[in-house]
């Protein structure tokens, strides 16, 4: 024990002196490039450099691919067919795919049943079937072998794969006057992952919380070539399983396309329902009208919508509905020497002083108060000045806290079996019935709050969030979505309401030491981003080790932010691909406040809601306030 002791004495003093030349090399970076600065040594002053957010990729490069070749081999065969299928998904309908097929297997084959996505090149090889009859119609077998990383089901829904373990698929060839085809496959369809993007559309099909304050938008990949009729079809279905109560159903279930497409005229897309629609109260219509124009409008309540249903147009039954797409303002907050700091300004802002949380493990904080995971694992209560409001969870140990929906807390318990949410005073303990035997490091809660990312033992998921009439959670969703299979993942964050972020632990294998302890050696860390459920992408870091992540406004702008293990904050905005600038130094803890300044609501008649002054972040980054009705 005195070992021990002496160790960790020896540990802080290293730590001590490192973070002390990191504060003084940060201090002096920032004095380089303005003579006046804060009483915390930050610039007060500089210009501000407007950036793109992240969004997805719609420049879409068309593929025009040829048929068979003549006394093509079955190899050939199999590896045009795989050409041929982006083409399918995008804009020809599988014309060209078909022609690799034998007659009976193209009547048969769906292409759109669902989608394999793979990394890398796949390998062909050929495998005699015992059962071949002759030489002229002898069948045979063409094994394609790859890595793949994901799926979509026929809803557009993303699932992940585990990597490193390839699959193989299997082709069955039969000649077809004279010319091998290919006579036996599933359906669906095989995409390059370099493919993905430009075959199929990310669209976020809206739905509204329980409550009918938030939009909740739900994920999905449609191909690009009859995106608008997916979609509105998604929005007259239910949403998926693992978004349960947390959402609202608008029994639009009798709703239907009465044409099965929905075409651009005019720039303007062509929506025709069925009389199901006039069975609506006229608070349901106006709302199922603004989610097929924000669905098909990429979130722009502007949006142009031709909405028919019995040659009568409902274009426009949606204008006393407020919902809308824009992103809240959030806040990130720093510990730092002492100091509650908030980051949303052009420079720091003190919002107040607070002691004994040199050694803090995890901090939120809101305009409201917040919490901090004291080194013991007790949560501690702060009041909007940073004072101490007392102990949190009846002082049950816990491993990590994030902040929620209007300044609510959740923890994660130090077992990692159970969450606990404080909100209001109110205080609960929720255990997500579908965990197993997997461990939960970290939780993340959507800018909405009504879902909840988890990053455990065996990869990230997404559930909902069940709230009761105060706005407390009091359940999850009895079903989860797997967003990532990487099970080291220890940070997570929604960086907005689509992008997902995630940072896997940087602890060495076989280390004893606690993982987070600032100064051992470190192996590499992984971040990813993702908008989710879908592909994710590798995130650059800072070249130091990350211990705590957070996004929110920083100079007025919607940034990522992290934490390392010399006490610096360092943030990068837009498409997340650019340089990581220092916002912050001699930090302990770093957090956030998720959302709680904006109530966006139904229309008047569709369950009383009401309407008030909205603060948003709009598309571009900039904050915003939209009046609306109250």
């Amino acid at each position: 024990m005195r070992r021990n002791h002496d160790m960790h004495g020896v540990h802080c003093v290293r730590h001590c002196i490192l973070r002390a030349f990191a504060a003084a090399f940060a201090v002096l970076a920032l004095g380089a490039t303005t003579a006046c600065s804060s009483p915390i040594g930050l610039p007060t002053s500089g210009a501000i450099r407007a950036t793109a957010p992240v969004e997805k990729q719609t420049r879409r490069v068309y593929t025009s691919p040829e048929g068979p070749a003549q006394n093509d081999q079955p190899e050939g065969i199999v590896e045009g067919f795989f050409s041929a299928m982006p083409a399918g998904v995008q804009a020809d309908g599988y014309r060209v795919a078909r022609e690799y097929l034998s007659e009976s297997a193209s009547d048969t084959w769906n292409g759109d049943a669902s989608a394999i996505i793979y990394d890398g090149t796949p390998t062909y090889s050929r495998k005699a079937i015992p059962r071949a009859s002759s030489v002229e119609t002898g069948a045979l077998e063409i094994d394609v072998e790859m890595n793949v990383i994901g799926r979509l089901d026929g809803q557009g829904l993303f699932t992940p794969t585990v990597q490193g373990d390839p699959t193989v698929l299997s082709f069955t060839m039969s000649k077809e006057s004279g010319q091998w085809r290919i006579s036996g496959l599933d359906d669906g369809v095989v995409v390059s992952s370099a493919d993905f993007e430009q075959v199929f559309r990310q669209v976020s099909v809206y739905r509204v919380d329980a409550a009918g304050r938030h939009l909740v938008p739900d994920v999905r990949w449609f191909s690009w070539r009859n995106w608008r009729t997916q979609a509105v079809r998604a929005v007259l279905s239910d949403g998926p399983a693992w978004l349960g109560e947390a959402i609202r159903s608008l029994d639009a279930d009798k709703v239907m396309l009465a044409v099965d497409s929905v075409p651009m005229e005019n720039n303007k897309p062509q929506v025709q329902l069925t009389d199901g629609f006039l069975a609506l109260s006229s608070g349901e219509r106006a709302l199922l009208a603004h989610l097929i124009r924000l669905t098909l409008g990429d979130g722009v309540v502007s949006a142009p919508l031709k909405l028919l249903v019995d040659g009568a147009d409902y274009s426009d039954i949606d204008g006393g509905v407020n919902l809308d797409a824009q992103q809240p303002s959030v806040g990130i907050y720093t510990l730092t020497d002492g100091r509650v700091v908030s980051l949303d300004s052009s420079s720091p802002l003190r919002v107040g002083e607070t002691k004994g949380f040199d050694d803090a493990r995890g901090f939120a904080f809101s305009s409201s108060g917040g919490a901090v995971l004291r080194s013991d694992g007790v949560v501690e209560c702060l009041k909007a000045d940073a004072s101490s409001c007392g102990v949190m969870f009846s002082g049950h140990a816990m491993t990590s806290i994030s902040s929620g929906l209007d300044g609510e807390i959740w923890a994660v318990s130090r077992d990692g079996r159970s969450l606990y949410v404080s909100r209001d005073g109110v205080s609960r303990e929720i255990k997500p019935l579908w965990l197993g035997d997997e461990v939960i490091h970290s939780v993340a809660v959507s800018p909405e709050g009504a879902r909840l990312a988890l990053a455990a033992d065996d990869g990230v998921r997404l559930t909902g969030i069940g709230r009761d009439d105060s706005q407390t959670p009091s359940k999850l969703s009895s079903q989860a979505t797997k967003v990532s299979e990487r099970g080291d993942v220890t940070m997570v964050t929604f960086y907005n309401d689509l992008n997902l972020v995630y940072v896997t632990s940087a602890m060495p294998t076989g280390a004893a030491g606690k993982e987070g302890d600032r100064g051992s050696a470190q192996v590499a860390q992984q971040a990813f981003r993702q908008i989710t459920p879908g592909p994710d992408a590798q995130q650059r870091l800072p070249d130091s080790t990350v211990i705590a992540l957070a996004s929110g406004q920083i100079a007025l702008y919607r940034r990522l932010a992290v934490l390392d293990d010399l006490g610096i904050v360092r943030s990068v905005s837009g498409s997340l691909d650019g340089s990581w600038s220092i916002a912050e130094s001699q930090v302990t803890a770093l957090g956030r406040n998720n959302a709680g300044d904006v109530t966006n609501c139904a229309p008047s008649g569709w369950n009383g809601a009401q309407f008030a002054c909205v603060w948003s972040v709009g598309r571009t980054g900039r904050i915003r306030c939209r009046r609306t009705r109250s």
